[in-house]
């Protein structure tokens, strides 16, 4: 009886009936068991686990992993905050604010992907500079870390500041056809969205990110269920490792079904952009050495901007635990 009394509270403080169906999957992750959910990205940086699924690469490691698919790190590190997903593909930004208001923690990467954040201006506007942005409309998803370079970093960088500008908050997914409809003048996003543009004739890149940011792209996971769940974490990352490899050693294969998947979204692109897209990311699993001070960069400027009240532990954030188990640290 008092189980079927707590169920009943619990559903009803999380929102009623709608997530009846998915409580029980909810509690066996809280235990400890059931198959871990990934949370990803539907852009060009939710590849590895895009080909991950399709390759049944963790499956072979031994573990059983759902794939979650959302619109940004941001959505999906919520998610992963309220115990429906148990690791997550997030940028520095979202990972920052996530280890600094509850237990997020790295346990490896996914890419390093300046290479495939882009400014796009549109042809009907002719913009073709960073400082031709001026005054116009730019479509950017707030909250992720394309956006955040693209305000604090590439911006400032030419003398322009908040203001000189005006920002549309789109999704990552709705950039081209907002491009396309007149809605905005320019979009900071990430691939395959600017290739889309320029391949529909809709944009021109102004410039990528490459030059301003490295772009780290995390694979995080909250602390209980880095200490519940550490066996499956391992295969976890074994999986995901074979995944990278195949990115990395099999281009044309990655860059096939990487496009199966946006195609099946009804984006009628080739392979090549693809496989273009993917060289752009690097996609090294392990945290490089410039990591730790980059990070403590975003975070100071997130304290300076009332963002954070201060700069979290980052040597607790960067946890090695699970690379070092894989034997990858």
């Amino acid at each position: 009886m008092t189980q079927r009394i707590s169920r009943r509270k619990a559903l009803s403080l999380l929102g009623g009936g709608t997530l009846a169906a998915a409580f029980p999957a909810v509690t066996l992750r809280a235990q400890g068991s059931g198959p871990l959910h990934l949370g990803i990205q539907t852009t060009i940086w939710g590849a590895v686990a895009i080909v991950a699924e399709a390759e049944k690469t963790f499956a072979k490691a031994g573990v059983n992993v759902v794939v979650d698919k959302f619109d940004s790190g941001a959505n999906a590190r919520d998610a992963m905050i309220g115990g429906h997903v148990d690791v997550v593909s997030i940028g520095a930004t979202p990972f920052i604010t996530g280890v600094a208001k509850s237990d997020l923690v790295a346990i490896g990467m996914v890419a390093y992907a300046g290479s495939t954040l882009a400014l796009v201006g549109s042809k009907k506007s002719g913009i073709k500079t960073v400082p031709g942005l001026k005054g116009k409309k730019i479509a950017s998803q707030l909250g992720s870390q394309t956006d955040y370079v693209f305000q604090n970093k590439i911006m400032p960088a030419f003398g322009l500041q908040k203001g000189d500008y005006q920002v549309i908050n789109v999704k990552f997914r709705d950039h081209v056809s907002a491009m396309a409809s007149g809605s905005v003048d320019a979009f900071a996003g990430v691939e395959p969205y600017p290739a889309v543009a320029e391949v529909e004739g809709l944009g021109n890149i102004i410039t990528d990110y490459s030059k301003y940011d490295i772009v780290p792209v995390i694979l995080g996971t909250n602390n209980s269920v880095l200490k519940k769940r550490q066996d499956d974490l391992i295969k976890f990352m074994h999986g995901w490792v074979a995944a990278s490899n195949l990115c990395r050693k099999e281009p044309d294969k990655a860059a096939h079904i990487v496009g199966d998947f946006f195609r099946a979204k009804g984006y009628k692109m080739k392979d090549d952009i693809f496989k273009l897209a993917l060289s752009h990311m690097d996609v090294t699993p392990t945290y490089k050495p410039e990591l730790k001070e980059y990070l403590a960069g975003v975070a100071n400027t997130m304290v300076g901007r009332g963002q954070l009240n201060q700069v979290p532990n980052l040597d607790h954030a960067l946890n090695r635990d699970i690379l070092k188990k894989t034997g990858l640290a």
